[in-house]
């Protein structure tokens, strides 16, 4: 894997990273005597609906006409506000009519993060110098004995060799791995919903963007050694499970299924003082962030379609409701 390859998967991975990271929980489709579909986190057969909270016994009620997509209104400005699956596949297209006059509609495209072909090897250089150890030093040296050992046999598994991992910060290696795991389920950045827009704006709708590449790379880089470690180590115990948990993704996004998400989503980051930092920093912080942007950007009246990971519009700590407290109106169309 080249390290152009690599920088394009740090950009697109931000979302399926973090929800990849549970040490404990799986997520699991499941459907109760009356057809319902729900999510819960043990196998269908040992919990039933009837024993779920409120909450969790109508995940995925809603109907399938519904869209990853919400429309927000204050004053005069409108933002769409589309979910994104960074990695996608091919039969999620054509994108629904709806989001599409969604998009038609707007004055302006605001991603998460662009990279443009020709600012890839910029960007390449960049992720190298804080992506990779410049002291000699390699990943076998930075991780306990254990988590090298289960890194090499899972990095087997998946082609990726020892040696390309070999000069990579825990961070760096775990998406890489991750990359790999999404490449043999079947999805591709390719059919990246972000992507998909960003080409579609070519040359009819200026591009803005959220974060920058360097912001993202500082984002990661900034954890300590031990938390990197933890990341990388969360990420491979659940590789096992990984075309499970990405389908289980793609299904709640064809739905518009943002309880399932946030569910998802909460389940990799519930315990410990390390998690908690971890899903602090890669998503409450950014999605206030995301959320003063988005409110800077409607002053101008103008319509704006935002496509930023489907994490970060769902649940309590999400996009849609710190747009709510700034008094906007939302709904899903």
């Amino acid at each position: 894997m080249n390290i152009s390859k690599i920088t394009h998967f740090l950009v697109q991975l931000v979302f399926l990273l973090l929800v990849f990271e549970s040490t404990e929980a799986g997520v699991y489709k499941c459907t109760d005597a009356n057809s319902r579909v729900f999510y819960q986190d043990k196998a269908c057969q040992e919990l039933t609906a009837a024993k779920l909270s409120t909450q969790l016994s109508q995940l995925g009620a809603k109907g399938d006409n519904h869209y990853f997509l919400w429309k927000a209104t204050a004053g005069k400005g409108v933002v769409y506000l589309l979910g994104s699956l960074h990695f996608g596949t091919q039969d999620m297209y054509p994108l629904p009519e709806g989001i599409m006059d969604a998009f038609a509609s707007a004055n302006v495209l605001v991603v998460e993060a662009n990279i443009h072909n020709q600012k890839k090897a910029e960007a390449a250089q960049r992720l190298v110098a804080k992506g990779v150890y410049a002291d000699g030093s390699g990943l076998e040296d930075h991780l306990k004995p254990a988590t090298w050992r289960k890194l090499s046999g899972i990095a087997k598994n998946l082609g990726v060799s020892e040696e390309t991992l070999r000069p990579q910060k825990p961070w760096l290696a775990a998406l890489t791995l991750t990359g790999q795991a999404l490449s043999q389920a079947g999805f591709s950045e390719d059919f990246g919903v972000d992507q998909a827009f960003i080409k579609e704006a070519e040359g009819k709708k200026p591009v803005l963007e959220m974060e920058s590449v360097d912001e993202q790379i500082k984002l990661f880089d900034g954890f300590s050694a031990q938390e990197q470690e933890q990341m990388l180590l969360q990420s491979l115990q659940d590789f096992a499970r990984g075309p499970e948990i990405f389908k289980n993704i793609a299904d709640a996004w064809k739905k518009g299924d943002a309880d399932a998400i946030d569910l998802i989503t909460r389940q990799s980051f519930e315990a410990g003082p390390v998690a908690t930092k971890l899903f602090k920093t890669l998503f409450t912080d950014r999605n206030i962030a995301m959320a003063n942007k988005i409110d800077e950007l409607l002053a101008d009246g103008r319509t704006y379609f935002v496509v930023v990971g489907a994490a970060h519009l769902a649940g309590e700590q999400g996009i849609l409701k710190l747009l709510e407290t700034k008094s906007y109106k939302i709904s899903q169309p």
